[in-house]
């Protein structure tokens, strides 16, 4: 966190106009028809702007130098440097979204939910009762068993998405993605190390969310709140390296 902190701080203006940039994207994002090109250029260069971060991250010999790398750093070279990288990382993690999609609507077609779902629409009374709550127990178990299989690979996302920022290319970065499902890459990851780092990690980011919630409550806060979610991007990104480097041992 002291470095996503000490990178900021080392160039408000470089980092304010990113912010800029990115929110401007994510209003867009609401504009009809195109409105979802505008959330890929969103998701794409926020994605491009922690890869450099982390690139960065393992230049530097102490944290004091970060500083140094972000007074050097153009705007160009922070939203663009790594846009092909970020590219295909969003492209492998948009498929396998779109993958868990599907299966949840195969889950709930096969345990009946959206028949039950279905048939409540065209009844009245007690009928209309028992199909809705059908509905909703085989949306529900669907959901949490998605939510368990989510909950074990989120153990491996960040060795996975430090790997993905070490690449150089589109395609590379788009394969690496995948390695969230490769049993050898589990098998990397099973230190005390690796444990220790995701699990603190994973309490920090329960802390982030209720602090994002809190910020969320005041539109006077507004302001507050995506640089503080900013920052902690930056935070993730150095996870991402430093949770690949735990996963060689």
């Amino acid at each position: 966190m002291k470095l996503a902190w000490e990178f900021f701080k080392g160039n408000y203006a470089l980092n304010f106009a990113a912010i800029a940039i990115l929110i401007v994207l994510n209003l867009l994002g609401i504009v009809p028809v195109i409105g979802m090109l505008f959330i890929f250029a969103y998701s794409i260069l926020s994605l491009s702007i922690q890869i450099y971060f982390a690139r960065s991250v393992e230049q530097v010999q102490s944290i004091e130098e970060i500083s140094e790398v972000a007074s050097e750093t153009k705007i160009g070279d922070l939203l663009s440097r790594y846009l092909q990288v970020a590219a295909g990382a969003f492209l492998g993690l948009f498929l396998i979204a779109l993958v868990f999609m599907f299966i949840f609507g195969i889950m709930v077609s096969v345990s009946g939910g959206a028949n039950a779902m279905m048939q409540a629409m065209g009844e009245r009374g007690a009928a209309m009762e028992m199909h809705m709550a059908y509905s909703m127990i085989s949306f529900s178990v669907s959901g949490l068993i998605l939510l368990l299989i989510a909950g074990v690979l989120f153990y491996f996302f960040p060795a996975v998405m430090g790997r993905v920022m070490r690449e150089d290319d589109f395609v590379a970065a788009f394969k690496n993605v995948f390695l969230l499902f490769s049993p050898t890459l589990w098998k990397s990851t099973f230190n005390k190390e690796y444990f220790t780092l995701v699990l603190v990690w994973s309490l920090v980011m329960v802390g982030v969310v209720i602090v994002a919630f809190v910020l969320a409550a005041s539109i006077i806060l507004l302001p507050l709140l995506l640089v503080f979610a900013y920052i902690v991007s930056l935070y993730n990104a150095a996870i991402y390296i430093f949770a690949a480097d735990l996963a060689r041992r």
